[in-house]
């Protein structure tokens, strides 16, 4: 049975995050998660408060469930994390809250890790959130937001995750600062990484028509270089003929005198 966990917050602003346990749980308990998140939803300029949903387990710390199992958006977190630190708690919150505000058909990948790093680093500049050092909001991502680089640059030495992941830090630094909503932030996050996307797929092609512009253009260049060469041997000859004409007629001239 999943269960509301009654606060002593109910009234208190729009905002405030909804707590859920599968178990029934003190109203202390979901009234300190309230009191934890309410602030960072705040900073991160969301457009809703996201439920949180605490479950027993040992298997994941965090998971976004799906709109059709979930509607109201809600994210589960190990109840696990409880028993950690404040700080743990809201990374894990805001990951699974950029997996929500991303949407369908996507991995860890770069549109993902941008998004990510946007709501940190929008809670990290926060002095209303305490829990997460200022400046410090990279340092709360891995290797593990970034398992889905580009397959186009999955070729490179490094799987591509160094350029996705440049990619993604200056994409969340342009758009951590924006008045926009996260949500908002996000969608055009994704948008820019589906134009992204693009201008990789066609590099291949770009590269190759370039190349045979260049190779078109070495060419061009060879064969005017010899047509110079040989207007150059026949004006050559042609001024000897002249001026071996000019001396004949020079020397019949004085030869006649």
């Amino acid at each position: 049975m999943n269960h509301r966990v009654a606060t002593d917050l109910e009234e208190v602003e729009a905002l405030s995050v909804p707590v859920f346990q599968v178990q029934s749980a003190p109203p202390a308990l979901a009234g300190w998660v309230t009191r934890l998140l309410t602030p960072v939803v705040a900073a991160c300029r969301l457009r809703r408060a996201y439920p949180i949903e605490l479950r027993p387990t040992g298997c994941w710390a965090g998971w976004a469930l799906a709109p059709e199992y979930a509607p109201d958006r809600r994210v589960s977190v190990s109840n696990l994390m409880l028993y950690r630190s404040p700080r743990a708690l809201v990374t894990i919150y805001l990951h699974e809250l950029a997996h929500q505000i991303v949407g369908a058909d996507h991995d860890h990948d770069a549109q993902f890790f941008a998004t990510n790093l946007m709501l940190l680093l929008r809670a990290s500049d926060s002095v209303d959130v305490d829990v997460l050092p200022a400046g410090g909001a990279l340092a709360e991502m891995g290797l593990y937001d970034i398992q889905a680089p580009p397959v186009e640059l999955q070729r490179e030495p490094d799987a591509g995750v160094g350029r996705a992941v440049s990619w993604a830090i200056s994409v969340a630094h342009e758009f951590a600062p924006k008045a926009m909503t996260a949500e908002d932030a996000a969608a055009e996050i994704c948008a820019r990484y589906a134009a992204w996307i693009l201008q990789l797929e066609a590099a291949p092609a770009k590269a190759a028509a370039a190349a045979a512009a260049r190779a078109q253009a070495a060419a061009a260049a060879i064969s005017t270089a010899q047509r110079l060469r040989r207007v150059h041997a026949w004006m050559a000859v042609a001024a000897v003929t002249v001026l071996a004409e000019a001396f004949m007629l020079l020397k019949f001239a004085f030869g006649g005198a």
